[in-house]
């Protein structure tokens, strides 16, 4: 037998059974952190979202834009993926009304390609339109620009009656461009949500989610 080959041999089966050793530490630190309800996640959308365009059903997605932490540990790192669908779009009312666009947020994809389901509702809108109760984003008002459309229509009738007959002419005038001006906001609507790519935007855990972290 080669006794100095043997040592050998003996001496590399020992390193490696030490460099295992020394590995169990960082293996046994990967572990399960969970993230409480109420836990914020900031993201920046990859897509525009329009109500005039959108439909129910539509996919989107999000880069995480800041680090979760929990304590001192990093949860979700920024570029971890959120993804989401549209469940509900209405246009802006004809007269009146808001249009609105209800999300669901449904997974998020870590930067280890590990997805876990979410359970979320969007809380913070960096943009003009509004967050309702239920975590849908509704467009800004538009009465005042419905009035001044009405007002601006009444005037150009009661020009037009003044010049057809006198005081009579004006008022029957007056009428005919009320309806008119009505009409142009009803063939152009009012405002739409509008979420244009780059939109930051936050949601709230619903539930705690339970993270896996090296």
């Amino acid at each position: 037998m080669d006794v100095k080959r043997t040592g050998k041999t003996i001496a590399l089966a020992a390193a490696l059974l030490l460099a295992g050793a020394l590995d169990l530490p960082r293996l046994a630190a990967a572990t399960n952190v969970k993230l409480p309800e109420g836990k914020k996640i900031h993201f920046t959308l990859n897509q525009t979202l329009r109500s005039d365009r959108s439909r129910e059903g539509d996919k989107f997605s999000g880069v995480v834009s800041r680090n979760v932490r929990v304590g001192d540990k990093t949860v979700i790192p920024e570029g971890a993926v959120v993804r989401g669908t549209v469940t509900s779009v209405k246009r802006s009312g004809r007269v009146k009304g808001k249009a609105e666009m209800e999300l669901s947020f449904d997974e998020i994809e870590l930067p280890n390609g590990k997805t876990l389901d979410l359970a979320a509702s969007l809380t913070e809108l960096d943009d003009k339109e509004e967050v309702t109760e239920e975590g849908g984003v509704q467009a800004e008002g538009t009465k005042k620009r419905d009035a001044a459309t009405i007002g601006a229509g009444a005037g150009i009738g009661a020009a037009i009656g003044g010049i057809a007959g006198g005081g009579k002419g004006a008022a029957i005038g007056a009428g005919a461009g009320a309806a008119a001006g009505t009409g142009v906001v009803l063939a152009t609507r009012g405002k739409e949500v509008y979420l244009k790519r780059g939109t930051e935007m936050a949601i709230q855990l619903d539930r705690s989610l339970t993270v896996p972290v090296d």
